[in-house]
């Protein structure tokens, strides 16, 4: 997996069992967090500390609390028009 043309840092929450899918770590621009526990909570939390954030997110209520802390919201399926390597 790599970042292709969105610009990094590219960061994927895995949560629950999804986390085994994928150790923690950084590559190719991809950085991978394992969330303790909701991956909300973790995704709303990087959202806040970070600058010109965009998520992809289908979840109203985590859009909801990603925009309180200025970040940019997309749906799933701007990934699809984003060019790729």
């Amino acid at each position: 997996m790599t970042a292709g043309r969105l610009d990094p840092p590219v960061t994927l929450v895995l949560e629950g069992r999804a986390r085994a899918g994928a150790d923690e770590a950084d590559v190719d621009g991809v950085e991978v967090v394992h969330a303790p526990d909701e991956g909300d909570d973790t995704i709303a939390a990087i959202a806040g500390a970070h600058c010109e954030v965009i998520v992809v997110t289908a979840d109203r209520e985590l859009a909801e609390r990603v925009r309180a802390v200025d970040a940019v919201v997309v749906g799933p399926s701007w990934l699809l028009v984003q060019p790729v390597d």
